[in-house]
């Protein structure tokens, strides 16, 4: 949840963004950001990979970082 409010923020995304590029429902992003639900495996699969894929590494313990192969 924190994990994936923050690396929105690194991004400049909103929630909306993040739906949209993972394709999930914006609703999805929200609920899952005041953990008022877990995804479905599939959608926090897409999530963390559209994450991913947009530059940020996902680390143990709810870190993240820009990764140093961003791509742009």
């Amino acid at each position: 949840m924190e994990q994936c409010r923050g690396a929105r923020a690194m991004l400049g995304w909103s929630q909306e963004d993040l739906a949209q590029v993972a394709d999930v429902s914006r609703q999805t992003v929200a609920d899952y950001e005041r953990g008022a639900r877990v995804p479905i495996l599939n959608n926090l699969k897409s999530m963390a990979g559209a994450l991913e894929k947009a530059g940020i590494e996902l680390l143990p313990d709810n870190g993240i970082r820009l990764s140093r192969t961003r791509s742009e």
